[in-house]
């Protein structure tokens, strides 16, 4: 089995005994939920919240996201969460404190995997800062389809596995004055985060639910067992 098309494509992989068998998400969990009591919590009341979740690893890259940050943060009332840990944790910490911008990035740390569509819901923009590398190219995170069944709209780097997976669903970044453009269009249109969640939702309930994902997956096996 295999995740999106373009690993097929990037390493010669035979097709004839393959099966698609894409990532997913439980949107019976991973829905939008009140924000307001964690929120103040993390000090993010009445701010435009761009945020990302899951493991800190060298297939990240936060430096074009944090400069276009930085540019803005005397205009625009911004603040950063980054929930996950990792071997990278303490790098883009470096990297934020580099930037001059640590006062205004929220390191949540590693969380319950059971309280992170809690704080999906914080957030008003999910990130995905993918290096533009091979590993990258064929990937398909969870990350993706967690941030859409909680109705966030998302802003992620143009790798293929993203393309395939989700098309235009999500909006496409890949260096500081995307970044920067694409915040501000969002910030600036309350209208279009709302649309864009709705239609992610959607989306996901219909193609990326587990349920359906590992029904297929049975249907694949009981069908190998025949063989």
């Amino acid at each position: 089995t295999y995740t999106t098309k373009s690993l097929i494509d990037s390493y010669k992989i035979p097709t004839k005994k393959l099966e698609l068998i894409p990532n997913g998400v439980d949107t019976k969990v991973f829905k939008k939920y009140p924000s307001i009591k964690l929120k103040t919590k993390l000090g993010l009341n009445n701010s435009f919240v761009i945020g990302h979740v899951g493991v800190l690893r060298e297939w990240l890259d936060f430096n074009p996201l944090f400069k276009a940050f930085k540019s803005l943060t005397d205009s625009f009332n911004l603040k950063l969460l980054i929930v996950g840990g990792g071997v990278g944790y303490n790098d883009v910490v470096r990297l934020a404190k580099k930037y001059r911008i640590f006062e205004d990035v929220v390191f949540a740390g590693t969380v319950p995997y059971s309280q992170v569509p809690d704080f999906i819901s914080c957030m008003d923009v999910g990130i995905i800062p993918f290096k533009l590398d091979r590993v990258s190219q064929d990937s398909q995170p969870l990350k993706l389809f967690e941030y859409m069944a909680c109705e966030t709209p998302v802003i992620a780097t143009n790798v293929k596995g993203i393309i395939e997976s989700v098309g235009d669903l999500v909006i496409y970044a890949s260096d500081v004055d995307d970044y920067r453009e694409k915040i501000i269009m969002l910030y600036n249109d309350e209208e279009l985060r709302r649309k864009m969640g709705l239609i992610g939702r959607k989306f996901v309930e219909e193609n990326y639910d587990w349920s359906k994902i590992s029904s297929n997956l049975e249907s694949v096996l009981k069908k190998s067992r025949d063989i």
